[in-house]
Order: structure tokens, then C-alpha cells, then sequence
């Protein structure tokens, strides 16, 4: 099979039926007027759930497009170790570097928070909207099939109310240790504002049971330490 990189499309599961997919939309546009798919052509969709369609466009128009489905496979992921990031927004685009790269690096969740010292002190729906187009657009690029969740946590506490749901929880200070523990099956990465965490903050969450890991010598801008961070846990755990 010829690699199907620029025929990978995203369709919500509610679209997708026993033997027919329905293709509207941002989908649509960019099938049509991007790459040029016409009827009778095989693209390649998923649903961000874990399949893959193999589909022969049937019918199309400017408002909608059909497809039979040919195959179905479901694709396992390519790691059993789970991995989120939480972060603290930060001014401008770095979010969305952080969250398009650690998208590529095959982070499935991603929980941004607000910090003591934050510089964005709110994150609107329509920023948690963007954070998820780019999540989006990242997995197609990168031919994943697993759409990364967005949860907005609030403030620390409430991020320290989930570390049960994980094995491992560790957050980028200079102080902490370079060496990762082994054996985790899913961990929290969690990387503070510009300004670094109020002192109260780090003793909530190594009392909570995080670890602290250093990431170096040099003093980090955010969106550097979040894939620096997520890439040193990948390699810890040899999953690069």
C-alpha cells in the first residue's frame, strides 16, 4: 500500500456509519480544494479513536461528500507508556508550539493549569478550542489515530486532586534529580510559568507524592522545558 501521509483525514465518529462515512466541513474543503480528491479516489480517514478507514469517495459535492468504507483497522498505539503534560499557559504562541509538539511526541493528554505566578491568568473556551484544532491537525501530520484530550484543571489544587489516576508525577525544577524511576505505565509531566512556581506550590505537590526532575543547567523558557521534558521521559523509557 503507497504511504497514505497526505490522505490522512479526520471525520467525527457520529459521522461515520456501518459502511459509509459522511465528509462536510473543514474535512471536506481541505479533501477538495487542498488535495484535490475527486469520486471513485481512496483516502484515508480516522476517527481520532484508534481507527483507520480505508475509503473510496462515492459521491461529493461542495456541501458534503460520501465514502464507502473498504477497510476498517484498528490501530494499537505505538507506546503502552501513558504520558500527560500539564502546563501553564503561557503569553502568545508558545502555547501552541507546546501543544503541537508534544502532540507529535504522542503526549495523550494535556492539562493546563494556573499558576501562583502565572502571566495569563484565565484560558477561554475558544483558547481550549484552538488547543484542540492544533491537537487535531498535529496527529493527522504526524499519522497518529489517537486525538489528544484537553482538560482545563483550574488552579494546582485541582490539578492535585487527579495525581492518583497516574503512576508517576514529575515536575521540571533545576533542583530535582536528572535520573527517572522505571516501571511507571502512565505519567504526569508538569511544567510552570516563566516566572517558575511559588514555593508553596512545589511543597503541595512533592508532599502529594511529585518528584521533581531536572532538565539541565540552563534556565528553560516554558515551551522548551515542556518537549524537553516530555522527549527526556521517552527516552527514559525507550519510546523514541
Amino acid at each position: 500500500m503507497k504511504n497514505h501521509t497526505h490522505n490522512l483525514f479526520y471525520v467525527a465518529p457520529r459521522k461515520i456509519q456501518a459502511d459509509e462515512i459522511i465528509i462536510d466541513g473543514a474535512t471536506l474543503h481541505h479533501m477538495q480544494h487542498v488535495l484535490r480528491k475527486r469520486a471513485d479516489d481512496i483516502i484515508f480517514i480516522t476517527d481520532g479513536k484508534g481507527y483507520r478507514y480505508t475509503v473510496k469517495i462515492t459521491q461529493a459535492t461542495r456541501t458534503r461528500a460520501r465514502a464507502q468504507i473498504v477497510k476498517r483497522n484498528y490501530m494499537q498505539r505505538g507506546t503502552t507508556l501513558n504520558t500527560a503534560l500539564a502546563f501553564v499557559p503561557l503569553k502568545g504562541l508558545r502555547n501552541d508550539f507546546i501543544i503541537e509538539k508534544a502532540t507529535e511526541l504522542g503526549v495523550q493528554r494535556f492539562l493546563p493549569f494556573i499558576s501562583q505566578n502565572s502571566v495569563v491568568r484565565t484560558l477561554s473556551q475558544a483558547k481550549l478550542n484552538r488547543f484542540r484544532k492544533i491537537c487535531l491537525n498535529a496527529m493527522l501530520q504526524s499519522q497518529q489515530y489517537y486525538n489528544p484530550e484537553i482538560s482545563f484543571q483550574g488552579d494546582i489544587a485541582s490539578l492535585v486532586r487527579i495525581f492518583g489516576h497516574f503512576d508517576l508525577i514529575l515536575l521540571a525544577d533545576k533542583k530535582g534529580e536528572n535520573d527517572i524511576p522505571q516501571g511507571a505505565h502512565s505519567i504526569l509531566y508538569i511544567v510552570g510559568p516563566e516566572g517558575g512556581f511559588d514555593k508553596n506550590e512545589i511543597d503541595l505537590v512533592t508532599h502529594h507524592g511529585a518528584r521533581l526532575l531536572s532538565l539541565g543547567m540552563h534556565r528553560l523558557r516554558g515551551e522548551t522545558a515542556a518537549v524537553c521534558g516530555i522527549t527526556k521521559i521517552l527516552i527514559a523509557y525507550k519510546n523514541m
